[in-house]
């Protein structure tokens, strides 16, 4: 008799309420999301007598080599046939294990007018969006008595590909269609791996553990290309904690869609703490809005406020009543903090800021650390996935919101606003690095403030 994990077992429970027409199990390795999909087919077989399924991987020698050696695990009762790959139950129902073959045929032919009951892709991350639309069009197309609902299985490891914007992304805001499901699963949800291949886990490179092992959908392997690409998980993500004795320094870019950000940092001597993120998504993508945020986190801070941020939105704004810019408004929201502007009259060089940047995080320079609180995962996945365009600047991946059609850049707005934080906080030090190690002092902030680092 088959036994299940709790999550395994969830996700048989949804198949068999009928309501979803796709579901998506798995996330990361390890969590028995292979098991899980080549058993449910299996039950499939034998519950409805004479049906046909159809498992499809990326190309044929991953069915070989992967697929079919999990299948037989499984010890089936009916007949597997190798050439082609195709299980044939005892009750007549029919399991085809097909190669989806994209690069040798790009028009899908062999699955349009395949007849099935339903579909289990495995892997789905690595094939294409195109082969999905054209299942949702063959499953149920087999006539068999009784008939089962129509339903497309699937498995999947994360991706920074069509398979995260059309579900993972969607599952995040709740907002994927009422029949699709996903069912999110690690390896601490599969308890027949041992304690000794956990841990040997931990070998593996960071970004490999997170994306593979944590199921990190927002973190991309490094591939080459990036903008950031001095930094790293190990090295500069960890705990930091709110220090009520020092200032708190927090930048912004003025942006609005996906969100308009606000990063917070604290900074003892050359040590920099970015201890939070905030994230204002509409409605509450205004300044009044992110900055009540700030103040419900940090009520009672009375050690001093920098406001650092882009220099393009330090002038009147044709939207705002006369007289007022972006940074006078939120002077006055958070004025209870006696806080100082520290904008710069015109934002630092692209290229040469990040060369500065990257120096820092490659080599400490001049002593400066850099330590990202974990929580703060907009900001992480802003460092890792931004990529350097041909010109040595950040590269704008555009992106649209699939409901407002509103286009905004995909990656970018926290690196932007920790870049003017840096440049600016850190100016004798920046300016040093422009003019080749020639010192030039410069003093922030006004006399005698407490804490202006």
């Amino acid at each position: 008799m088959i036994e299940f994990s709790p999550k395994q077992n969830e996700a048989m429970d949804a198949i068999a309420m009928e309501k979803y027409a796709f579901i998506l199990f798995g996330g990361a390795m390890g969590g028995g999301k292979t098991f899980w999909g080549l058993s449910a087919l299996l039950i499939m077989c034998q519950a409805f007598p004479r049906s046909r399924w159809c498992v499809i991987r990326e190309d044929l020698e991953k069915i070989r080599i992967t697929t079919i050696p999990s299948f037989t695990k499984l010890n089936p009762s009916g007949t597997l046939r190798t050439s082609p790959y195709e299980y044939r139950h005892p009750n007549g129902s029919v399991i085809m294990f097909k190669g989806e073959n994209y690069d040798k045929d790009k028009e899908l032919q062999w699955l349009k007018g395949l007849e099935v009951n339903g579909f289990l892709f495995e892997e789905i991350n690595e094939c294409q969006e195109a082969t999905l639309n054209i299942a949702f069009g063959r499953a149920g197309r087999w006539e068999c008595e009784p008939r089962p609902k129509p339903v497309i299985l699937a498995t999947c490891n994360p991706a920074d590909n069509w398979i995260k914007r059309r579900v993972y992304d969607q599952w995040e805001k709740g907002s994927l269609p009422d029949n699709w499901l996903y069912i999110p699963s690690k390896i601490t949800d599969n308890p027949n791996l041992t304690e000794e291949y956990k841990e040997n886990l931990k070998n593996m490179p960071r970004y490999q553990y997170e994306v593979f092992v944590e199921g990190n959908w927002n973190l991309q392997l490094k591939t080459g290309g990036e903008f950031y690409k001095c930094f790293e998980l190990d090295k500069h993500i960890g705990k930091c904690k709110y220090d009520p004795e020092l200032a708190l320094h927090i930048s912004w870019d003025d942006n609005v869609n996906p969100y308009l950000p606000m990063g917070i940092f604290q900074v003892r001597d050359k040590e920099v703490f970015m201890i939070d993120e905030i994230t204002g998504e509409n409605p509450n993508n205004t300044i009044k809005a992110v900055c009540n945020e700030f103040k419900r986190r940090y009520p009672a801070h009375q050690s001093g406020l920098f406001i650092y941020g882009d220099a393009t939105a330090n002038k009147e704004d044709t939207k705002l009543e006369k007289g007022y810019n972006f940074y006078r408004l939120i002077m006055e929201e958070l004025r209870d903090y006696k806080p100082t502007s520290r904008v710069m009259s015109h934002n630092p060089s692209v290229v040469m800021r990040g060369n500065w940047i990257n120096t820092i995080f490659e080599k400490e320079l001049e002593g400066i650390k850099v330590l990202i609180d974990e929580s703060n995962k907009i900001t992480i996945k802003d460092f890792v996935n931004l990529k350097e365009a041909a010109d040595g600047t950040k590269s704008k991946e555009m992106e649209t919101e699939s409901k407002t059609g509103v286009r905004y850049q995909k990656y970018g707005h926290f690196t932007d606003l920790f870049d003017y934080f840096m440049c600016t906080a850190f100016m004798e030090y920046f300016i040093r690095y422009q003019k080749g190690g020639i010192s030039m002092p410069i003093r922030m902030g006004r006399p005698g403030t407490k804490n202006a680092y």
